[in-house]
């Protein structure tokens, strides 16, 4: 406990030397739909204005041999208020074979289907890996409009997670600790009526946002030194004690188990004390678990986790300064994470297996 708090003065220590920022209000959706002012009454001044004339961000959408979990991706993307007046990418990989071909060309003809003016499409001729597309695809959304709304094949929107995403992207425009916006967030029962977002020293890959200013100093190849990486304090402070194993994450990574882009996005958010955005109830939920390149038909987390219900108004903006250390603790104990750390470590168990296996067979 003493090294997290450690880490995160540490940490903190960074965000005090950050150039000040300009402030305002925020926008909101009410649960019929109408615009409301949410009580961002007392604004920071380090924040930014959320206007009426800002350019909503594009929509970075990623998906593979799919077509039944897009389609239903698309149709919450489209009672999405804000949905008509964003430009949205979807990024089609290729297929690995022939097993996979008819799958994959099924996913392009309903891309093709969906005839929508501000629908724009990729698709790869070959298979490129989810790792390469989101680097790739994220990084020429951003290079071209400065802000991103990233999306995977396997996930359902609530009706104001456009809102969310997109005043959240102008709100802490300037913020330079804010490193990502997260529409998902593990479902602690205690935290599910807050009021308020959360500001947490980790990123998430299940529905976020980020800009240009941090995602250039992004590398697929970022990684610790081996001193570091090995260190029990490393670990400790990288793991938020205990909360996800990420450390073994990243020596799978490292070491080829395993082709993650997350990883080390994580640790570049890391690495230069960020923090992400994450909302107190989830407005992006994931359907994709048992199926798809990282999920598995003996996932348990469908039979073991209840899936709250998605949040429905848009929450106040939290100051990126303060760390939600209390919520970590309940979001560390509850259910959801619990049974995510057992499966990551079965997983990563099973990986270590297969290579010691493959090179005794060599």
């Amino acid at each position: 406990m003493a090294l997290r708090c450690l880490d995160y003065a540490l940490r903190g220590s960074l965000a005090s030397e950050i150039i000040g920022m300009r402030g305002a209000s925020s926008q909101g959706v009410s649960d019929n739909g109408e615009d409301q002012v949410p009580a961002h009454d007392s604004v920071p001044a380090h924040m930014n204005a959320v206007g009426v004339n800002q350019k909503l961000a594009p929509i970075a959408v990623f998906a593979y041999n799919r077509p039944d979990k897009l389609a239903a991706l698309m149709n919450s993307l489209q009672a999405c208020h804000g949905f008509e007046d964003s430009d949205i990418t979807i990024f089609v990989d290729g297929p690995k074979g022939d097993g996979d071909r008819a799958a994959v060309e099924a996913v392009q003809a309903s891309v093709r289907g969906l005839r929508l003016p501000n629908v724009a499409w990729t698709f790869q001729e070959a298979n490129h890996g989810l790792r390469n597309s989101i680097f790739a695809g994220v990084s020429e959304i951003v290079g071209a409009h400065g802000k991103v709304i990233v999306l995977e094949d396997d996930l359902v929107l609530s009706p104001v997670a456009l809102n969310y995403f997109n005043e959240a992207l102008d709100y802490y425009a300037d913020a330079q600790r804010v490193w990502s916006i997260v529409g998902y967030v593990y479902d602690a029962p205690t935290l599910r009526n807050s009021p308020d977002t959360m500001a947490l020293p980790f990123a998430h890959p299940w529905g976020w946002a980020t800009w240009s200013r941090v995602w250039n100093q992004f590398s697929l190849d970022d990684r610790p030194d081996l001193e570091s990486l090995n260190a029990k304090s490393f670990k400790s402070a990288f793991d938020m004690d205990g909360l996800y194993p990420f450390t073994a994450q990243l020596k799978n990574s490292i070491d080829g188990r395993v082709n993650s882009w997350f990883i080390r996005w994580y640790y570049t958010v890391f690495k230069h004390g960020g923090v992400s955005i994450f909302p107190p109830r989830r407005l992006v939920d994931n359907y994709g678990l048992r199926s798809g390149s990282h999920g598995g038909r003996l996932n348990p987390h469908e039979r073991l986790v209840e899936r709250p219900p998605l949040l429905d108004t848009v929450p106040k903006f939290c100051d990126p300064y303060t760390v939600g250390y209390a919520a970590l603790d309940l979001l560390r104990h509850c259910r959801e994470l619990r049974v995510q750390r057992f499966i990551a470590e079965a997983g990563s168990a099973k990986r270590k297996v297969k290579a010691l296996y493959g090179r005794s067979s060599e």
